[in-house]
């Protein structure tokens, strides 16, 4: 069985600023920086085998901050750009409330219930009205995350009882409980930074549980 401690980076500048990230990126705020370093001591004593994390600044700043101060320091940090936060192509660094407001005009819709009912209609949009070619589909998105977790588990950590710490992105988590947990989705609103999220494996399936530290 593998338990992957799967949780979004700390508070970052354009955090701080209301502004989306995608591939956009920032490096952590002194609260995001000190939100990284509590829950280091929160999950401290708990022993890690293996750390992944998302190829950007802000993900790197906070696995090194969670690992340092949980007593893991002597773990590699890997980095998989398959951990990225999704492409918002031209809607990247965009403000919240115009990102939010121009994707609830193109679907119709308006709670955060609907909004992640639909995450693959999101995605869709974002990449239909896109004017840079960058943007993802959720197939891409969803193939890229559900590939990086199935390669994890097919390195022979999944022989043990073992920890593995995954630092990435809101969206991307999100998709992640599409895919594995879609009740769950439909019942949570944002994903907060540093909010940890367990997902186990165990005998060829993915499923999430309450996170207990």
């Amino acid at each position: 069985m593998v338990t992957f401690y799967i949780i979004r980076h700390g508070e970052t500048l354009l955090n701080s600023l209301g502004r989306a990230q995608g591939w956009s990126d920032s490096p952590l705020t002194d609260h995001g920086k000190k939100s990284a370093i509590e829950l280091g001591l929160e999950i401290k004593g708990t022993i890690f085998h293996a750390a992944y994390v998302s190829d950007t600044l802000r993900a790197g700043q906070t696995v090194e901050l969670i690992l340092s101060i949980s007593g893991n320091d002597n773990i590699k940090i890997q980095k998989d750009m398959r951990l990225r936060e999704w492409c918002l192509g031209s809607m990247d660094a965009e403000h919240n409330t115009i990102l939010s407001q121009t994707v609830s005009e193109w679907l119709g819709v308006s709670s955060f219930a609907e909004f992640n009912k639909r995450l693959p209609d999101i995605a869709e949009a974002i990449y239909e009205h896109d004017t840079t070619g960058m943007a993802e589909s959720f197939a891409d998105i969803s193939n890229r995350l559900k590939g990086v977790f199935e390669d994890m588990v097919k390195n022979g950590l999944h022989n043990e009882s073992s920890n593995i710490l995954v630092v990435t992105h809101a969206f991307a988590i999100k998709t992640l409980l599409y895919l594995f947990a879609p009740e769950r989705l439909c019942a949570m609103e944002r994903v907060k930074n540093i909010e940890v999220l367990r997902l186990i494996y165990d005998e060829g399936v993915f499923r999430f549980q309450e996170m207990e530290v």
